[in-house]
């Protein structure tokens, strides 16, 4: 690939992806089936990323994973729902079927972080032209106008590197996002996100509960256990984390669809906040995933956008070097900010806005969300649009999925 026609493409490697998260994964695999030589590092050692997280995984990130040929693998990990049930306050429900999407397959699946990332990377380690460090810290890079040089800690080896470009997939704090200078806007909730799993026997559905204190979706996954992902004030959501178990599902109980629970796995509690960075690219660099944006987790949103951004990023540059361009410059990766940044905008705003709008209890608003609630569940199209939208099946989507 490094041919003498291109003198400035004698990079060590073609693409540093910096962060070896599920989006860092996908976007290698992208990249590195296209004869891209990528380098992915990982500041942790063993897996990236908290094994009990638990994913909402939307129908585009089901045809990008097929895109790479990853899906199939990833099926004995899953589990599929067919229905979405969406309240408020216990009452006006909506439900979704296969049909508002137009398709027979399902609405969605859910799988939880820790049995479905060793799939991806090993399945990503397996193409030739990819290669995985964990437990490597990224020093800093210098960017120059032909290539990155980056400097690496890994054990007590200093290693350096040059790149043609540099990927930071490094989640919300990213390390790149903050040594390039970029900035980003956005604001706090005052809310906490109260994740956790319970075991109860009860058919595959996606419930997204909206109570004044907060959204809570109960997400189904393999062998009857389910997902609880719960938004409510700091001081209410740190408390819950400390109580007894029994005290725990006491409280849950009044709010779930199930006659009977037990918990099954550990409570975490992280604050919730809106961020967008103020651009996505600067020459010979790019972000995705986290390091990118971050949004509420009201519609399980989080991943499926950073997977999208993967599959536009790997698109861009693909097409570039497939016509012989340099990847790294701001011509080329411009193609995937202006793709992105608005799409991402767009949601980033209606997910916040729905959770404004649902997360009080003021009677004249209530009255309005009753009313438009009913009107989703008869008015087919309204209801069509609105999945589609969430569904991540809306504007423009990469040539190849």
């Amino acid at each position: 690939m490094a041919g003498s026609d291109h003198p400035y493409r004698n990079w060590d490697y073609d693409v540093l992806i910096v962060g070896g998260s599920l989006v860092g994964l996908t976007l290698a695999a992208w990249l590195g089936q296209s004869g891209l030589r990528v380098l992915v590092i990982e500041a942790q050692g063993g897996m990236a990323g908290a094994p009990a997280r638990v994913y909402a995984l939307m129908p585009l990130t089901q045809m990008i994973w097929e895109s790479v040929g990853l899906w199939s693998r990833l099926v004995p990990w899953v589990q599929s729902y067919s229905r979405i049930d969406l309240s408020d306050q216990g009452r006006h429900a909506v439900v979704f079927t296969p049909a508002d999407l137009g398709r027979k397959q399902a609405l969605g699946y859910v799988a939880e972080h820790g049995t479905i990332w060793p799939v991806v990377r090993e399945f990503m380690t397996q193409i030739p032209t990819v290669t995985y460090w964990d437990a490597t810290q990224l020093v800093d890079f210098h960017p120059a106008p032909t290539e990155v040089t980056v400097r690496m800690q890994r054990a007590d080896q200093s290693l350096s590197v040059t790149v043609g470009l540099i990927v930071g997939a490094d989640g919300a704090a990213s390390q790149v996002r903050q040594q390039a200078g970029i900035g980003t806007w956005g604001w706090r909730y005052g809310q906490s996100c109260l994740t956790t799993v319970i075991q109860a026997n009860a058919e595959p559905v996606a419930y997204e509960r909206f109570w004044p204190a907060g959204p809570l979706a109960f997400l189904p996954l393999p062998q009857g256990r389910w997902g609880v992902v719960w938004t409510l004030p700091h001081a209410q959501a740190a408390g819950l984390v400390q109580v007894p178990a029994a005290e725990f599902l006491a409280q849950l109980a009044p709010y779930g669809p199930f006659e009977q629970m037990v918990l099954a796995g550990e409570r975490r509690c992280f604050p919730v906040g809106w961020r967008q960075a103020s651009r996505y690219v600067q020459p010979r660099l790019a972000l995705v995933g986290d390091a990118a944006h971050g949004c509420h987790p009201v519609g399980g949103q989080g991943l499926n956008l950073g997977l999208r951004d993967a599959a536009t990023l790997g698109e861009v540059l693909v097409l570039a070097h497939q016509r012989g361009e340099d990847i790294g410059q701001l011509k080329v990766l411009r193609q995937y900010e202006r793709w992105r940044w608005p799409q991402v905008l767009l949601s980033l705003l209606f997910i916040d806005s729905l959770n404004r709008v649902f997360s009080q209890g003021w009677g004249p608003l209530v009255s309005i969300r009753a009313v438009g609630l009913r009107l989703m569940q008869r008015m087919g199209g309204l209801r069509r649009l609105s999945l589609h939208f969430m569904a991540g099946l809306w504007g423009r989507l990469p040539g190849n999925l």
